[in-house]
């Protein structure tokens, strides 16, 4: 197996340990915060949480670009949905969230958490078997969460992080169909 097959495993055990931890920590159940509010309060926070990201959207793309993409039969849609998530993930580090206020991080956010969506059911349309229907169920479970997060803002944090989890599954699922 090529070692471009491991990154996102490696980034998806971060992910899951960082953003949990974060959550846990930060979290006050009276006043609900997307993950990217609860990092951008403090600066320690916020630093953590720019590590992650740039830590872990090397890791993806290294998978994907390295090991998933060549293995498509949907080379350009695939690929420019995964530059959109990956490129969205280093943006958003720049671009601390602000609560109650609409900025460039929330636009970008949006357009990278429709873009995990999309990969999913792109992957779906692209694998065979037992893969496409896995594929297809964490693609229709993620949309549920995505739009659980626009119509229950005050439960975002617990529908933001499963999309998150599941979108890395996604990843590590096609991944493990396409070896």
């Amino acid at each position: 197996m090529p070692w471009t097959f491991y990154p996102a495993f490696i980034g998806t055990f971060i992910s899951i340990a960082a953003w949990t931890y974060l959550a846990r920590k930060e979290h006050l159940s009276h006043l609900p915060r997307t993950l990217s509010e609860l990092a951008a309060e403090r600066p320690e926070a916020l630093r953590y949480y720019r590590i992650v990201l740039w830590v872990c959207g090397p890791l993806f793309a290294i998978t994907m670009f390295g090991f998933v993409l060549p293995r498509t039969t949907s080379t350009l849609i695939i690929g420019v949905t995964c530059a959109v998530i990956i490129a969205g993930e280093m943006l958003i580090g720049l671009f601390p969230a602000r609560r109650g206020k609409m900025t460039i991080h929330d636009i970008i956010a949006g357009a990278m958490g429709a873009a995990m969506i999309a990969l999913a059911y792109l992957f779906a349309r692209d694998l065979h078997g037992m893969y496409m229907y896995t594929e297809l169920s964490f693609a229709l479970c993620m949309t549920l969460l995505g739009v659980l997060c626009l119509a229950h803002r005050k439960r975002y944090l617990f529908y933001e992080l499963p999309l998150i989890f599941l979108s890395h599954f996604s990843i590590l699922a096609a991944a493990i169909a396409l070896r």
